[in-house]
């Protein structure tokens, strides 16, 4: 959708989150995402733990090879808790992460793919692993 020249494109990303130091897979998952949308201008990135994720992210970034750095000097970038998640975190979070403060955010929850997986939960056996124990 076009709003006075700006192209909004939201990617989907489903993944396990593993509690790591320094959030390496969310790292990796974050820079191998944003691979073919190098030429955004402005990124809302909303991930749960956003707070606490955002902080050396872009230090984290010298750890990958630089054809996934971000040139994120040059973009707008916003990083915001989806609003599920959001009564947990501390006041100042609540303030400086919400989807309601953001233009053109505010009626967004940030949890859209999720929507869809409880439509998908008669199947999910269907992907478990059979065997001894399963």
């Amino acid at each position: 959708m076009t709003e006075r020249g700006k192209v909004h494109i939201l990617l989907y990303c489903c993944f396990s989150s593993y509690k790591t130091i320094r959030y390496i897979n969310m790292d990796y998952l974050f820079f191998s995402t944003m691979q073919p949308a190098k030429n955004l201008i402005t990124l809302n990135i909303s991930y749960n733990i956003a707070c606490q994720w955002n902080k050396h992210l872009w230090d984290c970034m010298s750890q990958y090879p630089t054809q996934m750095h971000i040139k994120h000097s040059s973009k707008f970038v916003t990083f915001l808790v989806p609003k599920f998640h959001l009564p947990a975190h501390i006041f100042v979070c609540q303030i400086a992460y919400s989807h309601n403060l953001v233009k053109g955010m505010g009626h967004t929850d940030g949890k859209a793919p999720e929507h869809e997986w409880a439509n998908i939960n008669p199947v999910a056996t269907s992907t478990c692993e059979m065997g001894l124990g399963s």
